[in-house]
């Protein structure tokens, strides 16, 4: 935090632990805190006195006493992390002493008096700052993992960034709304959590997965400006970028708005946060990548803009003009030929490419290789194409001797995953993604359905209230496959902060969408019933998003896993270990809400 909380003056303490200088020197304090630390140096016993403020800004101070003193027996007998108030004077450190890593350093502080406030039992492991902890026990006592300082310093900032988000958006006129938590169950990609109700027996609530029609309902009230940092329940397994169970999104919506406004507030919100909680560099406007074009240049619909690397296509110059079969044919059989330099590639192991020949073959597509050696081509593709082919490979991939080049050949997107995946992967090992960037990039223009390739029907391939590209006439008059949505993802180092979309708040556009995908027009009456009769009384147009609260948090700390900005997470297993949740409940609570327990089958 930037500044301390407000000290509270009192019995157990006058001043904080790291707010003694040199020019306290003579007087006496009284202060209270854990102990962090013990030493016995030849009688004279060290004690380092952390206060709750400590985790945050170092508040730690030394104290001194000496074994005559009553103080003595009581601060010995106390294990490590005991809480304590002491009374005592403050005195300048013997020069050879003095500790120019903390801020107290140069003073410490003679114990004249000491009240046990709390013993410690033996610790389940130490909480120092740089002590390596594995995560079920940081998870079990999540308690004493606070203490130890780096999740307090996120859990602080995720509270800065709750405040300024609040403030910038009722700056830009956003009403800040809750909507309810108890609400009903809705088929909206996840499995619910499901309340049962005492009261109605055989009954449910559900938790909600997201506020999503409770916010659009406000748009049609009239609400022309909404925003809520909202929690969000889906009982789904757990990922690195997403905590099971729960997790939080900064929801917005607008009125009378199309994408252009969406990305403009949005882009303001980002930056706001950006400057205010982080010394990463970025800029807006944000770039725009279509679908289409993050697939086949970064091979991923939310791609790392710092890695530099991109993806290339030699169907054209290959496909068909080779003796090569798999290239020959590729072209006749729908399939493109993509290539990506992996830079310094050349001198990995054979097991390292036959690995990702491997992968290639899991993933539907053939997966081959060239090596620029120093002392010549090398890998399979340089024995079966000719050395002007080899070049066309070399060119369009920009590589350099030294380096390597994948090749995938396959169905487009198949073959572009692949790739992509090996960007990012190698991007990564390589240090190409610059720490102090963050590289925010809006992904548009997402195919409104896709076809399953088993029995060529036709499904939503995201959000199916999004309003189709073109109306009511491209569900007409197009090929499905062919009508784009009006989605958008804001990605940010590889990480999708966000989805959202221009609604379709039409019922006519709407029966037609959902009929393209096999669902009548009784289908959406009785899944939304609220949403369906709200839109037949005058709605806006109206679009929105939901940038994913902790997921910013997540990238502004550089951290790895989500559960490294949350106070309380679920395991990746969706089990809380500190509260032993879930777990069996009574009979008797079973029989208030009018349930049994169904064993699984076996």
């Amino acid at each position: 935090m930037d500044s301390p909380p407000p000290l509270n003056v009192n019995r157990y303490r006058n001043r904080r632990c790291g707010d003694l200088r040199t020019e306290d020197v003579g007087g006496t304090v009284q202060l209270a805190g854990w102990i962090a630390a013990k030493r016995d140096h030849g009688g004279l016993l060290f004690v380092d006195l952390r206060d709750p403020n400590g985790v945050v800004a170092g508040s730690v101070v030394q104290l001194v006493v000496h074994p005559d003193q009553a103080p003595f027996p009581v601060l010995d007998g106390l294990r490590l992390e005991s809480v304590v108030s002491v009374g005592g004077r403050v005195v300048a450190r013997p020069p050879e002493t003095v500790n120019p890593k903390l801020a107290t350093g140069e003073v410490e502080v003679a114990v004249e008096t000491a009240e046990p406030l709390s013993s410690a039992d033996v610790l389940p492991f130490p909480v120092e700052r740089d002590t390596e902890v594995g995560e079920e026990n940081r998870l079990r006592y999540r308690y004493l993992d606070l203490r130890r300082g780096p999740l307090a310093e996120r859990i602080a900032r995720r509270a800065q960034l709750a405040t300024l988000v609040r403030i910038h958006l009722a700056a830009r006129g956003f009403l800040e709304v809750q909507t309810p938590v108890l609400t009903a169950s809705s088929p909206e990609g996840a499995r619910d959590f499901l309340v049962p109700s005492s009261q109605y027996p055989g009954e449910f609530y559900a938790l909600p997965q997201a506020p999503q029609q409770f916010k659009q309902l406000l748009m049609v009230g009239g609400i022309e400006r909404y925003f809520q940092i909202a929690p969000c329940f889906r009982d789904e397994a757990s990922r690195a970028d997403r905590s099971p169970g729960e997790f939080y999104q900064i929801d917005l919506e607008m009125a009378f708005a199309t994408q252009d406004d969406v990305f403009h507030e949005v882009e303001l919100l980002m930056t706001a946060i950006t400057e205010g909680l982080s010394s990463k560099s970025t800029s807006a406007p944000f770039p725009r990548l279509t679908f289409t074009e993050a697939i086949d240049r970064f091979g991923s619909d939310k791609p790392d803009l710092r890695l530099g690397l991109e993806l290339c296509d030699v169907t054209a110059d290959l496909g068909g003009r080779t003796e090569l079969p798999m290239f020959a044919d590729a072209p006749g059989a729908g399939h493109v030929i993509r290539a990506l330099r992996v830079p310094g590639g050349a001198g990995r192991s054979r097991k390292w490419f036959d690995g990702f020949a491997d992968e290639a073959r899991k993933a539907g597509v053939v997966g081959t290789w060239l090596q620029l050696d120093p002392t010549g081509t090398k890998g399979p593709l340089a024995r079966r194409l000719t050395e002007e082919e080899v070049g066309v490979v070399v060119q369009a991939a920009a590589a350099e001797p030294g380096d390597a080049i994948l090749v995938a050949v396959g169905p487009r997107m198949k073959a572009s995953l692949l790739l992509g995946d090996q960007r990012r992967r190698h991007g990564r090992e390589l240090g190409l993604a610059d720490p102090d960037r963050l590289a925010f990039v809006w992904v548009v223009d997402f195919p409104m359905y896709e076809q399953d390739e088993a029995t060529g029907a036709w499904d939503f391939a995201h959000n199916p209230f999004s309003m189709p590209q073109g109306g009511l006439e491209a569900l007409r008059d197009k090929d499905p496959g062919d009508v784009l949505a009006y989605q958008y993802d804001l990605v940010c180092n590889g990480v999708e902060l966000s989805s959202g979309a221009v609604r379709n708040h039409r019922p006519d556009i709407m029966e037609a969408a959902f009929a393209i995908a096999g669902y009548g027009p009784d289908r959406i009456r009785s899944s939304f019933p609220a949403l369906w009769n709200a839109f037949h009384y005058g709605p806006p147009p109206h679009a929105g998003i939901a940038p994913g609260f902790d997921r910013i948090l997540m990238v502004l700390e550089d951290q790895a896993n989500i559960r490294e900005v949350i106070a309380f997470p679920l395991n990746q297993s969706a089990r809380d270990l500190l509260m032993s949740a879930p777990a069996p409940v009574t009979d008797a609570q079973l029989r208030d809400i009018h349930l049994a327990v169904v064993p699984p089958a076996p």
